[in-house]
Order: C-alpha cells, then sequence, then structure tokens
C-alpha cells in the first residue's frame, strides 16, 4: 500500500507530507492511522522542535475521498454500524488530528489551492496556518447534510469568535486565503506557502522545545486559572535546567 504521508526531516524541523496529488490530497482512513503513528513518533522525538504540515500537488486536501461513502468505505461503516461502533471510528478519525494540539511543539500548516472540509479541519488543528492568497477554504459538511465533526467546531470558535464561526460552519460557505487571514483564521499569506511555513516553522525551532512545549500548553490552556498555572510549572522545569546546568 502506497503511504499517504511522508515524513521527511529539516534539522529540528519535521515536514509532514500529505502525498496523495493525484486526488488532491483527499483523506482515508489510511492517512489517519499514518498521522496517529507519525505524531507518536514525533512526540517521543527529542530533537523536534517543529513540524510543517504540507501538501504535494496543488491542494493542501480536498477533504473525505468520496469513495469513503461507497460499500466498505469509512462513511458507509459509520452508517451500518450500531452506536458503539460508529463514535469508536470516528474517535479514531479524531485521534489523527487532536495530538496536534497537544504535540509538545508547534505544527504550522501551508495551505494552498483546496482545503475543503476534512482539509480545512486538519489545518485548523494545526498552532500557526500560512496561506496562499487564492487558497480555497471552507467548511462543508454542513452543506453536504453532515456535521464538521474534526475539530472545525472546537477550533473557529477560539479563533474568530462564536458568531463568524457559526456563520463559516452553517453557511459552508467557501472563502480565501485573503479573508482567512482576515478573519484570524490563519496568520499571514503568502505566495510560496510552503518556503515560508519553514522558515516560520525554523525559527520557533530556535528556542528549546522545554520552552516550547510549556507555552504552546498554557497558551491553548482556555481557563486561565489553570493556564498560569501550566505557565507557572514550565517556568520553574526551564530556569532550572538554564541555572542548574
Amino acid at each position: 500500500m502506497t503511504p499517504a504521508l511522508r515524513i521527511e526531516r529539516d534539522g529540528p524541523v519535521a515536514r509532514l507530507v500529505l502525498a496523495r496529488p493525484e486526488r488532491h490530497n483527499a483523506q482515508t482512513p489510511q492517512l489517519w492511522a499514518e498521522l496517529r503513528a507519525v505524531g507518536d513518533a514525533l512526540v517521543a522525538d527529542e530533537g523536534v522542535r517543529a513540524a510543517v504540515l504540507y501538501a504535494d500537488g496543488p491542494s493542501f486536501s480536498s477533504g473525505l475521498d468520496l469513495a469513503e461513502r461507497e460499500p466498505g468505505g469509512f462513511l458507509h461503516r459509520v452508517a451500518h454500524a450500531d452506536d458503539e461502533a460508529a463514535l469508536a471510528a470516528i474517535a479514531e478519525a479524531q485521534a489523527a488530528f487532536a495530538w496536534i494540539a497537544a504535540a509538545p511543539f508547534p505544527v504550522v500548516a501551508a495551505v494552498r489551492g483546496y482545503a475543503i472540509g476534512a482539509g480545512i479541519q486538519l489545518a485548523l488543528a494545526c498552532d500557526v496556518r500560512i496561506v496562499a492568497p487564492d487558497a480555497v477554504l471552507a467548511v462543508a459538511e454542513v452543506g453536504l447534510g453532515a456535521v464538521p465533526d474534526l475539530g472545525a467546531t472546537t477550533e473557529l470558535p477560539r479563533l474568530v469568535g462564536l458568531e463568524r464561526a457559526l456563520d463559516l460552519v452553517l453557511t459552508a460557505r467557501r472563502f480565501d486565503g485573503t479573508e482567512a487571514v482576515a478573519l484570524g483564521l490563519a496568520l499571514r499569506t503568502a505566495t510560496d506557502v510552503d518556503a515560508e511555513a519553514l522558515a516560520y516553522a525554523h525559527r520557533l525551532a530556535a528556542a528549546p522545545r522545554a520552552a516550547l512545549a510549556a507555552t504552546k500548553a498554557a497558551t491553548r490552556e482556555p481557563d486561565p486559572v489553570a493556564g498560569l498555572a501550566l505557565a507557572a510549572r514550565g517556568q520553574v522545569a526551564c530556569v532550572r535546567a538554564m541555572l542548574r546546568s
């Protein structure tokens, strides 16, 4: 079976490359399994201080592969399973994205072409998004009679606020990279998103991993009291590492 994800290293930066360009990197359970495995490996590798999620071909990811609606496909299995099995299948898909938020290093998405449905949700799972001005993004699920269940309903309100998040998910409208930046959904646009994302990741990777991990965890924590506690514990560990060596 041809891998759906390619892993490369550029010093302290890991490069994760979606590798189904002939399908516009449409997603499958195989990709999700590979993402979960790669996440475990990168988290365990102390040499990784940042990661970039790229895509081969013209598009980041066009969403779930349409073949997953056919007999034997992911959506077909969910539709015909009992509640426990259906929810377990969706939980496995969610886990392919969820490790990114908990990773002890920042993850940057380089988004060009289409980022639709599961595609935009994979980008939203990352800590930072750098997008092409003419990228085409949409949380498309509601328009297809489904629910965006891979993170858009949690990440979008955090990034753009409740009202704008509801607009994007309920209308399922398409928007470009320039609007994504204006909404606060992406950091900035770039003509060469791959080079820009790699350069940005290397800038982040100049810091020690312990400082990156603690700062990311504290910043992502929604509860302010818990966030301050995480920052304090991280500071103690980092100061000890600096001054006890």
